[in-house]
């Protein structure tokens, strides 16, 4: 399913982008192309989960050093209520595991936004980016593990389609990850 919304048109004034929605299974893909007066930029999302928990997503722009280069960095991202603490705390290590033995650490990073909220992100190592988006096509489930308890589980139902997706969008290679 697709939707295109021009944001532009609604506020008067304001430098015209374009939304674009998909849904894959369980995943979801964003795309908001802009002009930035320079260049046209586009940002691509791959995302699982949100809605008041935990979302792990895979951000990239057509101006990023992209794949075979460099490979996007599946990132878990967590938003707590104002006033209230989040689960992953800075520094903290998490493990990105899809069976035992078959896993990878990552560290958190948390502070606030600029609205005061509080929130926290953990992301894998960028030299394991690579095997993670290889092993999460193959795999059923990631579970984001912090002092062995599980923070969140992602579905990968939909996640190569989703990830093909944002290469398309943004326009890098899919090679070393799905074909």
């Amino acid at each position: 399913m697709r939707f295109v919304f021009a944001i532009w048109a609604l506020v008067p004034g304001a430098a015209q982008a374009d939304f674009d929605y998909w849904d894959y299974s369980d995943w979801r893909v964003t795309v908001e192309t802009f002009d930035t007066g320079e260049d046209l930029r586009v940002n691509c999302t791959a995302s699982t989960g949100g809605d008041g928990v935990p979302s792990l997503r895979i951000d990239v722009s057509n101006g990023d050093a992209l794949p075979p280069h460099n490979y996007p960095v599946p990132t878990l991202h967590e938003f707590a209520p104002r006033g209230y603490d989040t689960v992953m705390q800075d520094g903290q290590r998490v493990l990105f595991e899809f069976d035992p033995g078959n896993l990878t650490e990552g560290y958190v990073t948390a502070g606030f936004d600029n609205h005061g909220i509080k929130q926290a992100s953990a992301r894998a190592g960028e030299g394991d980016s690579l095997w993670l988006l290889q092993t999460m096509r193959q795999a059923d489930q990631l579970w984001i593990t912090l002092d062995g308890e599980v923070v969140y589980g992602a579905s990968l139902a939909g996640f190569t389609a989703a990830y093909g997706k944002i290469a398309e969008q943004c326009g890098f290679s899919t090679a070393g990850v799905i074909n």
